[in-house]
């Protein structure tokens, strides 16, 4: 019985054996699928100003850092950082003790030219003097008073007066310190709201493709919305230290509080307009700067194409070169893929 039950299992197993072998041939020969999944999109073509990026500073148009014309000890400032401040309002004073004596001696000087220069004249009638001596003494009165001119201005200007309607942003010197002649004591900004502009930095590229007026989109770090301005003045020179062009923004939309030194995104709009490809930002892989590259279709295959990048915009990316308009992009599925991969198209 024993021996009888050991057969069956054995012709059992015999049996499937055939089965089990087959399946695994039919296995090993099933073909497998090696093209990707991918979707597409057609890039377009459009002819747009390529908008150029840059960054600046908010300042006022009318900021002045204010400085006395002659050197001296300050007696007092009578102002602070933050303080308002109206044009013509007196700021700051020097030491006038060495002015006053400098006066003083310009005035008595003057005072004994006129003198000389009567005596002389009286002379000259009496025919006692020369011509020489006549014409000598009327320059001396003459120099005489001009020294006493240019002694009496710089007294007057011992008394430092705004300029402008604005406030003190900083103040450099203090009460009692020796200060030179041009050497900024306050910085004053003005606070009209039309003198509000934006100073900043332009490439030789960027300022070769503006001509002035352009339209502008500002962001303030400090304000979520964007404000509108155009492109006031361009500098005809490169600064020294940068290397770049300066450039200033007019505001002309404002928020409600603004100050000075506040950080501002700019996108100006040049008015000549490029011809460029448009494509997802999503189909860009391995970019660098304005360099990065997109996958096409070609048949059935996946081809790996170089592009130049013009700017981005939102989920837009616009193409200077490198693909033309109408090419099929691939704008999902491009991680799975190398040049040449065999692909087919989903919805």
């Amino acid at each position: 019985m024993k021996k009888l039950r050991k057969k069956s299992i054995i012709l059992i197993f015999a049996a499937a054996f055939p089965i089990l072998n087959a399946c695994k041939k039919e296995i090993k020969e099933a073909p497998a699928d090696s093209t990707i999944p991918v979707k597409i999109i057609s890039s377009a073509a459009l002819s747009q100003a390529q908008a150029i990026e840059t960054s600046g500073l908010l300042t006022s148009e009318n900021e002045a850092k204010l400085s006395f014309k002659t050197g001296g000890i300050i007696k007092e400032i009578l102002v602070k950082e933050g303080d308002q401040v109206r044009k013509g309002q007196l700021l700051a004073t020097l030491n006038t003790t060495e002015f006053a004596a400098q006066m003083s001696q310009a005035e008595e000087n003057f005072l004994k030219a006129k003198r000389d220069a009567q005596r002389t004249q009286n002379l000259f009638k009496d025919s006692v003097n020369t011509r020489e001596q006549l014409e000598n003494s009327a320059t001396a009165l003459l120099i005489a008073e001009k020294q006493l001119e240019i002694v009496r201005f710089n007294y007057a200007q011992s008394r430092m007066i705004a300029t402008t309607n604005g406030v003190v942003i900083s103040k450099l010197h203090h009460a009692g310190e020796q200060v030179q002649g041009g050497s900024p004591v306050l910085h004053i900004s003005s606070n009209n709201s039309s003198d509000w502009i934006i100073q900043c930095g332009l490439t030789d590229k960027d300022w070769t493709r503006l001509k002035g007026n352009e339209k502008a989109e500002i962001v303030f770090d400090a304000y979520p919305q964007i404000f509108k301005g155009s492109v006031k003045s361009l500098s005809q020179g490169s600064d020294a230290q940068s290397g770049l062009y300066q450039a200033e923004i007019r505001l002309e939309e404002k928020p409600a509080k603004l100050a000075t030194g506040l950080f501002a995104k700019v996108h100006i709009y040049p008015k000549e307009k490029t011809n460029l490809i448009s494509v997802p930002v999503d189909a860009l892989i391995e970019g660098e700067n304005d360099s990065a590259f997109v996958f096409v279709k070609q048949g059935g295959n996946a081809r790996r194409k170089a592009v130049k990048i013009g700017f981005l915009q939102g989920d837009k990316a616009f193409i200077l070169s490198g693909i033309d308009a109408g090419a099929q992009v691939i704008r999902e599925g491009s991680a799975y893929l190398t040049d040449g991969s065999a692909i087919k198209v989903v919805q």
